[in-house]
């Protein structure tokens, strides 16, 4: 019965809210990948300006110009001074549990901690130390696999963190193709 209402709530409020990506980041994503041997095929688009307990997580299939699949995805919640309660601010600095804006290669597939994981190289100044803070692509239980706003989802040391279940959607999608590009904006 609450899960009932919440799913009734969530699709009220979620009404004024476009949780689709930005056709202008499409576009920019595409122009990236083709000025830089970068995967043409697919790109992963993130809004950061979306709550949290939205699908904010986009994998963009360029030939068809279509949304492969979407998903909530997860925002560092700072530590320290750092720290925010709900409100995702970002960071290329250590230790601040942020997560980083701007593009973003995907790197190796391996088997860590949170199961299969991508480690994940900075292309921006505001990323460029993505490698060196370890922040990786991976799962985590607390991460919805479903939009849950108006809650939010789980938050992260600064990870993109999905749930389980879409991870495993991911990695099979991110199997068939190299140098993939994500794009993380707000």
């Amino acid at each position: 019965m609450i899960a009932l209402l919440l799913l009734i709530l969530s699709n009220i409020l979620n009404r004024g809210i476009v949780c689709r990506p930005c056709e202008q980041k499409v576009a920019e994503a595409w122009q990236y990948a083709n000025d830089h041997n970068m995967n043409k095929s697919i790109c992963i688009l993130i809004d950061y300006s979306l709550p949290s307990g939205c699908n904010r997580l986009w994998v963009w299939d360029f030939d068809d110009e279509e949304i492969l699949f979407e998903c909530p995805v997860a925002h560092g919640r700072g530590k320290g001074k750092h720290s925010r309660r709900s409100i995702a601010s970002f960071s290329n600095e250590e230790d601040t549990w942020l997560s980083s804006l701007g593009k973003i290669r995907v790197g190796e597939r391996y088997t860590g901690r949170f199961g299969i994981s991508y480690r994940l190289d900075g292309l921006d100044s505001t990323n460029s130390n993505i490698r060196r803070r370890f922040i990786v692509l991976h799962a985590y239980r607390t991460v919805p696999p479903k939009p849950i706003f108006p809650l939010p989802s789980g938050r992260s040391k600064g990870c993109l963190m999905v749930a389980p279940r879409n991870m495993q959607t991911l990695d099979k999608i991110l199997l068939g193709h190299e140098n993939v590009l994500i794009v993380a904006y707000n």
